[in-house]
């Protein structure tokens, strides 16, 4: 039992060391799965759109082109794998035939019977992306360019003010994102994407199904921390040959106060079995006492001089070191003939102690306070020395 307790409690302490060296995460062909808070980013950029309607072609491209706007927030999941939802668009402008179209604005010159159209739109849209370069490749941190389609799903509006209705429809989002790696935290994007909704996106429909938005912009990532994946490491297997010389050494020693042990025992219940012995012992103590004296006075009486008889054979006995605090009342006198009056009733009680009762001078110690130190509550009995 010992044997195998020993076994799985080094066996344990040896997982748990390895583990300590390895990144967390689930293995994923060369690296670790990351966390839910890695790999996050957010993008903005700006550039221009412009529209494939049913008549748009025949407007000049300057005619046809508008701004456009997009900003994300995503997050890659593995190496090659992202998702990001980016909410995008601005103005766009076209041509129209229909002179009852919602967004019309006025005649056209580009062509005859041609009226312009303009309306303001956004699409808010879920992307799946697949890196290419990462997965064609091999994962690589330090990529300076990266080539990522995208395909995503969303909710188109179009719509001007002071016109009705308004146009709410279901989007698809396809595109391909070119990344150039600034550094760590910061790339550069050039982004082309097409929108497809309902043919009714710009104000009128004629039955083609389908309206294609294109747009073209460029603009910057910050990458959040923690970016990046851990490269997976392969498990070195553990050699157990020191652990079982140990385990081996571990039971010798088991062994050996197991024999100790029952050793003890047996002197122990000797012991017991032996008649209890009868040790006597003195010990001398040497209670506090104090010293009064009348107001100015320092002379001892002949009551007192009984007293440190007394003390002075206990402590003699005790060989331990004892205070002689002498104390004066504020009640009366100056600081300074106060401190001399308690230097005077402490040095008369050291000098009987040591001159007429043969104390050791090495087992006093003298302190005088004068009024600082009052150990009683009334100013008669901080006349005093106390010897403890």
């Amino acid at each position: 039992m010992k044997r195998t307790f020993l076994t799985l409690t080094l066996l344990l302490i040896t997982v748990v060391s390895f583990s300590q060296n390895q990144p967390e995460g689930n293995k994923y062909g060369p690296v670790l799965t990351n966390k839910f808070f890695d790999n996050w980013f957010i993008s903005a950029g700006g550039g221009i759109q412009w529209m494939y309607g049913e008549h748009d072609t025949k407007a000049s491209f300057k005619n046809r082109v508008s701004p456009a706007i997009d900003i994300s927030l995503g997050k890659w999941i593995t190496p090659s794998i992202g998702i990001r939802a980016q909410f995008g668009g601005f103005t766009m402008k076209g041509l129209s035939t229909d002179p009852s179209a919602k967004f019309i604005e006025g005649p056209s010159d580009d062509c005859a019977g041609c009226f312009e159209e303009k309306f303001n739109f956004f699409n808010l849209h879920g992307d799946l992306m697949w890196n290419l370069s990462n997965t064609f490749g091999g994962y690589r941190q330090d990529r300076i360019l990266e080539f990522i389609p995208f395909l995503g799903v969303g909710y188109a509006r179009s719509y001007k003010e002071n016109v009705n209705p308004v146009y709410k429809e279901a989007s698809a989002t396809v595109g391909l994102l070119n990344k150039i790696r600034l550094s760590q935290a910061v790339d550069f994007n050039v982004e082309l994407k097409a929108l497809l909704v309902n043919d009714r996106f710009d104000g009128y429909e004629i039955g083609q199904g389908i309206e294609e938005l294109v747009s073209a912009t460029i603009g910057f990532t910050y990458n959040f921390k923690k970016r990046g994946f851990d490269k997976y490491v392969e498990p070195i297997p553990c050699d157990y040959s020191p652990y079982t010389s140990k385990i081996s050494d571990l039971e010798q020693r088991i062994s050996d106060a197991d024999a100790k042990a029952s050793k003890l025992a047996s002197d122990l219940a000797n012991e017991k079995n032996k008649k209890p012995e009868v040790i006597k012992s003195v010990e001398y103590i040497a209670s506090p006492i104090a010293i009064f004296f009348p107001i100015n006075q320092s002379k001892l009486t002949d009551m007192d001089l009984i007293n440190l008889g007394t003390f002075a054979e206990a402590v003699k006995k005790t060989g331990k070191t004892y205070k002689i605090m002498g104390s004066a009342d504020k009640a009366t006198g100056s600081k300074k003939i106060n401190l001399k009056l308690s230097q005077d009733r402490a040095a008369s009680v050291y000098d009987a102690l040591v001159n007429k009762f043969g104390v050791n001078p090495s087992q006093l110690e003298v302190i005088a306070k004068g009024d600082e130190n009052e150990p009683f509550d009334k100013p008669v009995l901080n006349r005093v020395v106390i010897l403890e």
